[in-house]
């Protein structure tokens, strides 16, 4: 029996492998080498990795707050958050 994977998976899968692709992208030395560009006061090379940083967070972030991963159904989360006194 296949399992059917989601549009979501799809979209969380794509997006990281275009951030991880364009910080290891080595023809960004290429575009450093112009007339000592910036970005956010950074070099170059700084401010651009920090940007795509930046983006793979954000798509963990969402992947996590979505329960990318898990293979069970959603889990309760009120068990987790109630506190039980000893």
């Amino acid at each position: 029996m296949k399992k059917k994977i989601s549009r979501k998976t799809i979209m969380i899968w794509v997006l990281l492998i275009i951030g991880l692709c364009a910080m290891e992208f080595p023809g960004v030395f290429f575009f450093g080498q112009r007339v000592y560009p910036r970005i956010f006061g950074l070099p170059f090379i700084y401010g651009y990795i920090i940007c795509w940083w930046i983006f793979i967070c954000c798509v963990l972030f969402y992947a996590y707050r979505t329960e990318w991963g898990e293979k069970e159904a959603p889990r309760n989360r009120k068990l987790f958050t109630k506190r039980h006194r000893t």
